[in-house]
């Protein structure tokens, strides 16, 4: 079973061997409740899915995991103390539980079972609530020292730019995810000739007025390409894959893909333009898929 737990949503699903989903279930995490309330969340989800017929459990969460100890560490999208997470929900459900980041979980979903399969170096970006990914070097997953490497979300893409959950100015993340994409229209002294100015702003919401050719939400979209072509132009020059995978809701919104895929080959140094870049295949069940993965085969 692969449990994927980011700021926004909850997915659960029960995952055959050969990565066929069995049974799932999607709901709003519950933020505001803390660690305890989404303990109970997943405990629900796992008898919900029918996880008594799983023999492990993998999780992905949104923030930093300390993989070696289980134990999510304080960061910029739970806001949690350091809570041993893993051995929490192990002992609750009385099964074994691996524990990495929710984009670390979705990387390996795509390489093993979606758009990375057979690639033994590659890279995967999710564009959400926040900004994640993963990196296949020949065959292997780059983990770190502690298991909290991949946060390409973190890349600086301007130094003087917007604040970042992280505290530090101008990361990618701050222009392009859900949560940049909202703070930033918020701010923006053209909002009130906008449409987003009448609902309620989210990533979502900026995709929506984008589809009704908003300017403001047009602009928007546009900067967060051009900040996500140049923080993927770096990883493609740091680690030259030969694969990209983009995935994540808020990659769906109208051209952003097509953007970043040409703004990256641009951004990156010649020598490495062969790399293919592509949409994930697992689609919101990609980090899920790869929890459940992890957890039958571990790495």
């Amino acid at each position: 079973m692969g449990i994927d737990i980011g700021r926004t949503n909850l997915r659960a699903a029960l995952v055959s061997a050969e990565g066929e989903v069995l049974a799932s279930v999607r709901e709003r995490t519950d933020v505001s409740g803390g660690p305890r309330a989404v303990e109970e969340q997943a405990a629900a989800a796992f008898e919900r899915v029918g996880g008594r017929d799983a023999c492990a459990i993998g999780v992905g969460i949104a923030g930093q995991c300390d993989v070696t100890r289980g134990v999510v560490l304080r960061g910029p999208n739970l806001f949690w103390p350091d809570v041993p997470f893993r051995d929490r929900l192990a002992g609750r459900l009385n099964m074994p539980v691996t524990l990495r980041n929710d984009v670390v979980m979705a990387t390996v979903g795509e390489w093993r079972l979606g758009a990375g399969r057979g690639c033994q170096n590659m890279v995967a970006v999710f564009v959400g609530t926040g900004i994640g990914g993963g990196a296949i070097v020949d065959g292997r997953l780059l983990e770190g020292a502690s298991g909290c490497g991949g946060h390409f979300g973190h890349i600086s893409v301007q130094l003087d730019g917007p604040r970042c959950g992280c505290g530090r100015k101008g990361c990618v993340e701050a222009y392009a995810s859900g949560l940049g994409l909202a703070t930033r229209a918020r701010s923006d002294p053209a909002l009130p000739s906008s449409s987003l100015s009448r609902a309620g702003i989210d990533g979502a919401a900026v995709s929506q007025a984008v589809e009704e050719n908003d300017a403001l939400a047009l602009r928007l979209r546009d900067e967060a390409a051009a900040a996500l072509s140049s923080a993927l132009g770096s990883v493609i020059n740091c680690l030259e894959p030969r694969l990209v995978v983009l995935g994540g809701v808020v990659m769906d919104m109208p051209g952003l893909y097509e953007r970043c895929a040409r703004g990256a080959l641009d951004s990156c140094l010649p020598s490495h333009r062969s790399v293919a870049i592509v949409r994930s295949s697992l689609g919101d069940l990609s980090g899920a898929i790869g929890a459940a993965s992890m957890a039958l085969d571990p790495l």
